[in-house]
């Protein structure tokens, strides 16, 4: 029956998010670009109070980006700052998506367009590393900026608004752009890469167990290879693109070199360079750099019994409190790449599989679920890089709630 409902009510909702997103539009056709842009960021101040999840992951992502290089107060001002940017830039996208291509150029302009003739004199295309920062609807729109005769094409994840897809999808189409999705057979994308077409890539989101460990930032995730494959299979040039907000309904396109060969490993740090250029430009309410630890796998599945240890090592907080003796952790759940700490009762001795140098933190036994989370908050804060999860046997329900209010996530190995 539930499921029925909620069947129905679905073209409901889509309806109705399509009803915003046209009112969205026509206000913002009826402000200057500057305003619209204000009016976003104010909107984006006030959605930061309303959603403490969003708020730890874009804490988390700056913590791992820029922990070392600033102190926790800053990346807090950051963290706030970025809902306030994205929101600015959220909305300056309704604007932007009805100026007419000779207006363009009063909004948007790039740096340093040698790069991008020079790659296209080869003949053999460009992938353009793109990430989700400042206004990236303009992204397919820059044709008109691009040299003369110029084809462009993109990769898009649809909408989960079939109704709003489309709207969006023929706005992104209507400027010219080949828009691809991950269905396309691979060799039409390389086709259109050999035919001197520039092809872009959102290669800043996190991706799974399929992704290529590698660096990005310091810390090591897993990226997704296409851009790579890509390249080395037509043969194109690389460059990786930063959208900065110059000021409010201003922005600049920046084109970044990539070293040679295009691996995945050389794609990265060049994408990196394009989002430190404005990191509050960036769109980091997506946690990038999730550990996806399902219940068969373990962290040296995730990052690769191989992997060249990054310069940020994972923090991994094992909770012993509570365990039985006879509990413990196989071979598989210890890697170089991870700094381990331990939660141990007053008093407990730590068991002789606990590793050596594991920094532990007494805590009182019989803790309320609300004292519990602000231990495991406090332990988080105390280094500015965060905890990437908790570990432990089976936990109990006070621990399960402490560690969802501390927005940390639980894994529970028994």
């Amino acid at each position: 029956m539930k499921s029925k409902r909620s069947k129905r009510r679905k073209p409901f909702k889509w309806r109705l998010e399509c009803l915003a997103h046209s009112a969205i539009e026509i206000l913002a056709g009826l402000l200057p670009g500057p305003w619209v842009f204000r009016l976003g960021e104010a909107l984006g101040g006030i959605v930061w109070h309303f959603m403490p999840s969003r708020r730890a992951a874009v804490l988390r992502n700056l913590r791992i980006a820029f922990g070392g290089d600033k102190e926790l107060p800053e990346l807090h001002r950051m963290a706030r700052e970025t809902f306030r940017r994205t929101g600015g830039n959220l909305f300056s996208a309704a604007y932007t998506a009805r100026l007419s291509p000779q207006k363009l150029s009063r909004v948007i302009h790039i740096e340093n367009r040698g790069l991008l003739e020079d790659a296209l004199a080869t003949g053999k295309g460009v992938v353009l590393l793109l990430a989700h920062m400042g206004n990236w609807e303009l992204l397919s729109r820059l044709v008109h900026l691009f040299p003369e005769g110029s084809k462009t094409g993109a990769f898009y994840r649809p909408l989960n608004n079939p109704l709003l897809d489309q709207r969006v999808l023929d706005r992104r189409q209507a400027d010219g752009t080949r828009m691809f999705s991950k269905r396309d057979p691979f060799h039409q994308v390389t086709a259109f890469l050999r035919e001197s077409g520039i092809v872009g890539i959102l290669a800043d989101q996190r991706v799974g167990l399929k992704g290529e460990p590698v660096p990005f930032f310091g810390r090591v995730t897993r990226a997704s290879p296409l851009p790579s494959l890509l390249a080395r299979r037509a043969k194109s040039e690389v460059l990786a693109l930063s959208l900065v907000t110059e000021r409010p309904g201003k922005w600049k396109a920046v084109f970044i070199p990539v070293a040679s060969p295009p691996t995945t490993g050389h794609c990265m740090p060049a994408l990196e360079s394009a989002m430190k250029a404005s990191p509050t430009d960036v769109f980091w309410l997506q946690e990038r750099w999730k550990v996806f630890v399902p219940r068969n796998r373990t962290i040296t599945d995730w990052l690769g019994p191989d992997t060249p240890i990054g310069d940020k090592p994972h923090r991994v907080l094992i909770w012993l409190d509570g365990q039985p003796d006879s509990w413990s952790l196989p071979d598989a759940w210890f890697h170089p790449d991870v700094a381990y700490e331990a939660v141990l009762g007053v008093g407990a001795a730590p068991p002789a599989w606990l590793p050596p140098g594991v920094k532990v933190h007494p805590i009182a036994r019989g803790l309320s679920p609300e004292a519990t989370r602000e231990a495991i908050r406090g332990i988080d804060e105390s280094q500015v890089l965060p905890l990437d999860f908790i570990l432990t046997g089976k936990p109990g329900a006070g621990l399960s709630e402490a560690a969802a209010g501390a927005w940390i996530p639980l894994v529970s190995r028994p």
